[in-house]
C-alpha cells in the first residue's frame, strides 16, 4: 500500500500475506520520503457528545472487512483494527474543520503493530479496550479556528456497548447527542466493536464549530470504517526546502529492537508516536514503546520473559542544520547527564548517564541527526543499576543507530 510502513517482526514472528518486510538500512542523507502528515492523543477538554449506531444502507456497511471477516495481521477478534490517523487524516483538518493558521501542525498518535493471532479473543485481555488516538492542534492558535482536534477509538472483540449521553440532538446526525462546553464540544458514537470520540476544543476566545461542520467530520470518519486503514502511515514531507526531510522515530525504534536488546515481551499494542513542523524549534519526531503487561494474554516468544513492572523507552530524533550543530547540541546535552560517560562505535558519538527526572538516558549522534533514547522504569521489585539499564539501552541505541547510517 503506497505510504505503508515497512513490518519488522518480532523475533519467532512470521510476516502476513502481503506484508512487506523492512528494507535493508538507508545510508545516511538519503531523503526519506512519506505520505501526508498524520497523528495521535487524548486532548484535555472537550467538547460534542454523539451517540450514533451505523446500520443500514449508510456509512459504515459494504465492506468484507468491516464485521467478522478479519484474515489479516491486524485483528481484533473478527474485527479489523483501526487506525485512528487512517480514518482522519490531520492533514486534512482544515478542509474538515476550518483554516489552522500558517498550517504548520503539532501531531501525536497511539496505534499498534501487527497483532497477534488469538484463537479465543475471550481469554486474551488486550481485546479489550484496544485503542487508537489522533491528535491534532496547530501551531499558528491564533490564526486557527480551533485549538485542538482528537479522535480517539475504543475496539473490542465484541460489538460496543452503545454510549451514555446526555444532551440535544445533533442535526443531520441520527442519532446523535451534542454536549455543549465551555469552548468545545465532545461527540460519542459507536460502529458495530468500536467506541468513538471526537472531540473538537476551539476556547471561549473563538467561534463555536458549527453543527453542521461536526456532522460532516463524523460522517467522514464512519465511512472510513467501512475498509479502515489499520497500519500506521509515514509522516509526510517534513522537509525544509524540500531538502531535508526528518526520520520517523518509529521505523528506526522498533517492536523487535526492544525485545531483542531487553529480551522482555514487548507489547504491540501501544505505540505512541509524536512530531511537529515548528518554525521555531529543530523539526524531530518521538517514538515510545513498552513492555507487555503478564496478564495481557500476549504470547511469549522464546527467549523473552514477562517483566513484572513496566519499560518505556522514549526515542527522540531531532534534525539540526548539519553535523556539526548535532554535535554541539550531543555536547551541551553532556553537560546536563549526571555520570556521562562516553560509549564507542554507536552512531558518530554517544554519551550515557542519568538525565533530568532521574530517567536513565543515551544520546548519540547520527549524521544531522541528534538521538536521544530515554527510560525511566515503573517496578518496585527490581533494584536497577545505571550498569543494569546500560546494558538494555547500549544494544537497543546500537540497532536504532544501524538503521539510520
Amino acid at each position: 500500500m503506497p505510504g505503508q510502513l515497512p513490518w519488522t517482526p518480532y523475533p519467532g514472528q512470521q510476516p502476513g500475506p502481503g506484508m512487506p518486510m523492512a528494507p535493508p538500512p538507508r545510508r545516511r542523507g538519503l531523503v526519506w520520503t512519506v505520505v501526508g502528515l498524520v497523528v495521535v492523543l487524548a486532548a484535555a477538554g472537550v467538547a460534542y457528545l454523539l451517540v450514533r449506531e451505523s446500520t443500514g444502507d449508510g456509512p459504515g456497511e459494504g465492506s468484507a472487512r468491516d464485521g467478522g471477516g478479519c484474515t489479516g495481521d491486524y485483528c481484533v477478534g473478527g474485527h479489523p483494527y483501526v487506525n485512528a490517523c487512517g480514518v482522519f487524516d490531520p492533514s486534512g483538518v482544515v478542509s474538515l474543520i476550518g483554516s489552522a493558521g500558517s498550517g504548520r501542525l503539532h501531531v501525536q498518535e497511539t496505534y499498534a503493530d501487527p497483532l497477534p493471532r488469538v484463537e479465543d479473543p475471550a481469554r486474551a485481555a488486550w481485546t479489550y479496550g484496544l485503542t487508537s488516538s489522533c491528535h491534532v492542534s496547530p501551531e499558528d492558535r491564533d490564526g486557527a479556528v480551533f485549538h485542538s482536534v482528537t479522535l480517539e477509538l475504543k475496539q473490542t472483540a465484541n460489538e460496543a456497548p452503545v454510549p451514555r449521553a446526555a444532551g440535544r440532538p445533533l442535526p443531520g446526525v441520527d442519532g446523535a447527542v451534542v454536549e455543549d462546553l465551555d469552548g468545545g464540544a465532545r461527540v460519542h458514537w459507536r460502529h458495530r466493536n468500536i467506541s468513538a470520540t471526537l472531540s473538537v476544543v476551539w476556547t471561549n476566545r473563538k467561534a463555536a464549530v458549527p453543527d453542521t461542520t461536526m456532522a460532516g467530520v463524523v460522517d467522514t470518519i464512519t465511512r472510513g470504517f467501512v475498509n479502515p486503514p489499520s497500519e500506521p502511515r509515514g509522516l509526510g514531507d517534513l522537509s525544509e526546502g524540500g531538502e531535508q526531510v526528518v526520520i520517523d522515530a518509529c521505523t528506526v525504534y522498533t517492536g523487535a529492537d526492544f525485545q531483542s536488546a531487553t529480551k522482555y515481551v514487548v507489547n504491540p499494542t501501544n505505540v505512541r508516536r509524536t512530531y511537529s513542523t515548528t518554525a521555531t524549534s529543530p523539526l524531530r519526531t518521538t517514538c515510545s514503546r513498552f513492555t507487555a503487561p503478564p496478564n495481557a494474554g500476549l504470547p511469549a516468544p522464546e527467549g523473552t520473559t514477562f517483566l513484572d513492572g513496566s519499560m518505556s523507552p522514549k526515542v527522540t530524533v531531532t534534525k539540526h542544520p548539519d553535523p556539526a550543530a548535532a554535535k554541539a547540541e550531543l555536547d551541551r546535552n553532556r553537560e546536563r547527564i549526571d555520570g556521562a560517560v562516553e560509549i564507542p562505535g554507536i552512531g558518530d558519538g554517544a554519551v550515557f548517564g542519568v538525565g533530568s527526572a532521574s530517567h536513565f538516558t543515551l544520546r548519540f549522534t547520527a549524521g544531522f541527526h541528534l538521538v536521544t533514547v530515554d527510560c525511566g522504569l515503573s517496578n518496585g521489585n527490581a533494584d536497577w543499576t545505571a550498569e543494569d539499564m546500560r546494558g538494555r539501552l547500549e544494544p537497543l541505541a546500537t540497532s536504532i543507530a544501524e538503521r539510520m547510517s
